[in-house]
């Protein structure tokens, strides 16, 4: 569809038409700044100008002269500046409000239709939902590498959902029949993914993509966990049924291998982090202006973390993030005696997250239709004051 085609503009008010406003409303400083990310990014202000010789230590000024000639700056800079230009056109073409509005639709649309696979697979072949989750994750996940790199947003791609979702595809593509990895992305899954849906109040907005990705990397993984735990994948049927001890094994779980062993990836992440994060990339995270989960969950004192990092000292903050992170992770992996054990528990606690997660979304959309009631009774309140000075001034006019 080319870049003019008209798109009927909804009524003024509705959910849909209030959404589209404010994502267009910030369509041109996205832009600006996706702009401005891909020049930092490739740190061309680094480089030095052609006729300057940098010079290290034990290399001489010939040698170095001719390996920089060989560098070709001039075109490398040119060619940068090219791909900006390109890039700023691309997303003056996306970002427009009928292509954002058409975006939102096509993404309502196919939510609907993947609620009908999703449905049908659980409930024919189960043991098979794994290969949707795969499809799909690959898509968003991509997709979502590219939005949040531009847009400032990449190192929420450094948290652990992201990474507990990477141990799930290992082990259904690598270790498939790996009785404790499995069950170490188990108590991932249904541990702190499911409970960081109640935690960050991931909503159902069927329109945003966005929206939707966060939600599909914290709840599908549950689903996938749920159908091999009860419905087992082809190859592990096949692997448990010659094998009579790792049965026993996949029928039984304790504090061992529900917990204990579930944090030791998890730790190994947390150090990570908090070294990528506070240590060695904290002053460029600062100075460039990127986000993180950090700044996000901390931004108010209202949130869960934010009421108890906020009132430690500045310098020992992102210790006490970590370290409630860890604590809130292992409290969430303790249910999971419960729900390994029990067919009935796991469903159920699954359908309280999906409510939960409906609720938030129906609370979105209650937000913008108030927007746009907003909206309209400004309009109309503004339109009525003006009326009289309108026909003051017509009558004014008559007797001169």
């Amino acid at each position: 569809m080319s870049a003019q085609t008209s798109i009927a503009e909804p009524e003024v008010g509705s959910p849909v038409a209030a959404a589209a406003q404010e994502d267009s409303s910030i369509a041109a400083a996205t832009a600006t700044t996706i702009v401005q990310a891909i020049v930092e990014a490739g740190e061309f202000a680094s480089l030095p100008p052609p006729n300057v010789v940098v010079r290290d230590e034990g290399e001489s000024s010939s040698e170095l002269e001719d390996d920089y000639e060989q560098l070709h700056v001039e075109d490398f800079l040119d060619t940068s500046l090219h791909v900006k230009a390109n890039v700023e056109a691309l997303l003056r073409k996306l970002l427009l409000p009928q292509r954002v509005l058409l975006q939102d639709k096509v993404t309502y649309v196919l939510f609907f239709f993947n609620l009908l696979l999703c449905s049908y697979l659980l409930g024919y072949s189960p043991q098979r939902f794994y290969r949707l989750y795969t499809v799909e994750a690959g898509a968003l996940l991509v997709v979502r590498f590219i939005t949040y790199k531009w847009s400032l947003q990449h190192y929420y791609l450094l948290d652990w959902c992201y990474v507990s979702n990477a141990l799930l595809v290992g082990w259904i593509y690598c270790f498939p029949r790996s009785v404790m990895l499995f069950k170490i992305c188990f108590a991932h899954a249904m541990g702190p993914l499911l409970w960081s849906i109640l935690a960050f109040r991931n909503s159902i907005v069927p329109h945003s993509l966005d929206k939707m990705t966060s939600h599909f990397m914290h709840w599908y993984p549950a689903c996938v966990c749920w159908a091999s735990r009860w419905h087992p994948t082809d190859e592990m049927a096949a692997h448990l049924k010659s094998n009579p001890a790792e049965r026993k094994r996949w029928e039984s779980a304790g504090v061992v291998d529900l917990v204990v062993l579930p944090l030791l990836p998890y730790l190994l992440w947390a150090t990570f982090y908090y070294l990528k994060v506070f240590v060695v990339s904290s002053k460029k995270i600062q100075e460039r202006g990127y986000a993180t989960l950090f700044n996000f969950s901390t931004a108010s004192r209202r949130s869960l973390f934010g009421a108890v990092v906020l009132r430690a000292p500045l310098k020992l903050r992102p210790l006490v993030y970590m370290a409630v992170h860890v604590l809130l992770t292992s409290l969430t992996m303790l249910a999971n005696l419960i729900w390994f054990q029990s067919y009935w528990a796991t469903t159920t606690f699954l359908v309280c997250i999906l409510a939960a997660s409906l609720w938030s979304g129906a609370n979105y959309y209650e937000y913008l239709a108030k927007k746009g009631l907003q909206r309209r009774a400004g309009s109309i309140l503004s339109s009525g004051t003006q009326q009289p000075s309108q026909s003051v001034t017509v009558d004014s006019k008559k007797r001169s």
